[in-house]
């Protein structure tokens, strides 16, 4: 089988996944559903995979979309080791996910459950045309779907009118954030006269700076709502309103990355806008620690948890807008193995009490939901950054390198915000894993004797938390004891880390 159709197989087959379960209006039987929902993802995963063993790379053309004079749109696949690794993340966690939600959303009703699991694989379709277009206008395809998506499955509940108004806000919220990146890619196409990645990056050398600061910024726009940053980041909380498997795939695997990888796609426009490019690790730096001190007074233990994906998406921005782009594209994979973990190992406390989210009504979870238990306290090990979980080598690896560019004092600064939001981190983490999970049980828990969860919920709760913990592995020379697999793998695509880290990334995982 070609490397173009494998490329092309991984976008098919989610589509085609939600189409078979939207056809005779989501009448498939259950063990169809089943079936095929999570299935097209895996299938997906394995098509990114054989791609990714037989270092396949390459623009794959397969029409002209569209045709007009000179200019044309091609739809066209880009496979290079960003595109790979992203693909990774979104099928490999994703359908993590989407397997998870077999037992999760058990409890709806034949429709109710193949119309869930149409727009999980309409999301993750929508990521992967985001991530593997190779071009702009594509990309703005793939980007406003998972706009459409997010408001799907937001307020997939729609008999709640909470869930309804949150659907919207998050859907208005990112629309402010495509106008932005639609603004900036006309404003690319104007002066560099296409569309196409390729063609607009060897066109940089002759283009004006001033005019690149302008396409930078309206992009930053895009990828600040996406991703939720300061100040287009109200949506995200009240996102929790959906069920519990579509936050953990918006926070883990498919749309709050969208902007991190947005700007690292478009690095060789960051590197020429420098105003742009100090922007976005400005915005990552605060919003990191903006979010973070919001966790602290939470009391829904999935508000703890978007806050706290604000956050750490906040140092991934920093890294991207400093240079690291290596980094940030580690930290968001750690990002999705622990936030994914957390997610579902809460999803799992709340399935058993009843769609109770108030960590003070719980208490007391560790002798009786022991497996979940011991899952979440990794991922907030991870999560805090404690070595020796995937989240220290991280984490701390971007702070490292904050600590040790040379030569700007604005970046130091930046590192001071990056430590303070770690030990607020560990501070509010802490408090959610112990009113959760440590003392009495809370005179007004729901149930007093919570049921262990179903297989098909705990398996991949496991496989993350082993993730969680040995993913660090891939990235030792954080350490300095070994190699750096995945940055190694991503400067082929975002260009080589251009200094070296300090010893500081060791002594923030100790202190946190």
């Amino acid at each position: 089988m070609s490397n173009s159709l494998l490329a092309l197989l991984i976008l098919l087959f989610p589509a085609a996944g939600a189409i078979v379960l939207a056809g005779r209006g989501w009448r498939a039987p259950r063990m169809v559903t089943v079936i095929v929902g999570p299935g097209v993802v895996w299938l997906s995963f394995v098509a990114t995979l054989v791609l990714f063993l037989d270092k396949a790379s390459g623009d794959f053309t397969y029409w002209t979309w569209i045709k007009s004079g000179s200019f044309e749109v091609p739809f066209g696949i880009l496979i290079d080791n960003l595109s790979i690794f992203m693909c990774f993340v979104i099928t490999g966690v994703g359908g993590l996910i989407v397997t998870y939600s077999v037992g999760y959303m058990e409890h709806e009703d034949g429709p109710s459950y193949a119309r869930f699991f149409t727009y999980m694989d309409v999301f993750v379709f929508s990521m992967l045309l985001l991530v593997l277009a190779d071009n702009f206008v594509f990309l703005i395809v793939g980007w406003a779907m998972v706009g459409l998506s997010s408001y799907l499955l937001i307020g997939f509940w729609y008999q709640r009118h909470s869930a309804v108004v949150a659907a919207r806000k998050a859907f208005v919220m990112n629309v402010v954030g495509d106008v932005g990146m639609i603004l900036g890619t006309f404003v690319l196409f104007m002066n560099l006269h296409s569309a196409t990645y390729s063609s607009v990056f060897k066109a940089l050398p002759h283009s004006d700076n001033g005019t690149m600061e302008l396409a930078a910024f309206l992009l930053l726009v895009g990828a600040v709502a996406k991703s939720a940053q300061l100040p287009l980041h109200t949506w995200l909380p009240d996102a929790m309103e959906g069920p519990t498997p579509v936050s953990a795939l918006i926070h883990a695997a498919t749309m709050v990355t969208a902007g991190v990888y947005l700007v690292g796609r478009m690095h060789p426009i960051y590197d020429l806008a420098v105003y742009a490019h100090a922007a976005v690790a400005i915005i990552g730096a605060v919003t990191a620690l903006f979010a973070a001190t919001i966790a602290i007074v939470q009391v829904d233990i999935k508000r703890v948890l978007a806050y706290s994906t604000m956050s750490q998406i906040g140092y991934m921005f920093l890294a991207v807008g400093i240079g690291a782009y290596s980094a940030g594209f580690f930290h968001l994979l750690s990002h999705a193995f622990f936030k994914a973990l957390l997610f579902m190992a809460a999803g799992n406390v709340i399935h058993a009490m009843q769609d109770e989210q108030d960590m003070r009504k719980y208490g007391g979870l560790w002798g009786q939901m022991r497996p979940t238990s011991i899952s979440f306290l990794i991922g907030s090990l991870s999560l805090v950054g404690v070595i020796p979980f995937v989240g220290f080598f991280s984490k701390e690896q971007i702070l490292g390198l904050a600590f040790s560019k040379p030569d700007d004092s604005m970046v130091l600064v930046l590192w001071l915000v990056g430590f303070a939001t770690a030990l607020i981190t560990g501070f509010y983490t802490g408090r959610m894993w112990w009113l959760s999970f440590w003392g009495n049980a809370s005179p007004q828990r729901p149930v007093e004797h919570p049921h262990a969860p179903a297989l098909v919920m705990m398996v991949p709760v496991a496989v993350l938390a082993v993730l969680a913990t040995v993913g660090g592995v891939l990235q030792l020379r954080t350490i300095g004891i070994g190699p750096a697999v995945v940055t190694d793998f991503l400067s082929q695509a975002v260009g080589p880390q251009r200094w070296e880290e300090g010893g500081a990334a060791i002594a923030v995982g100790i202190v946190t």
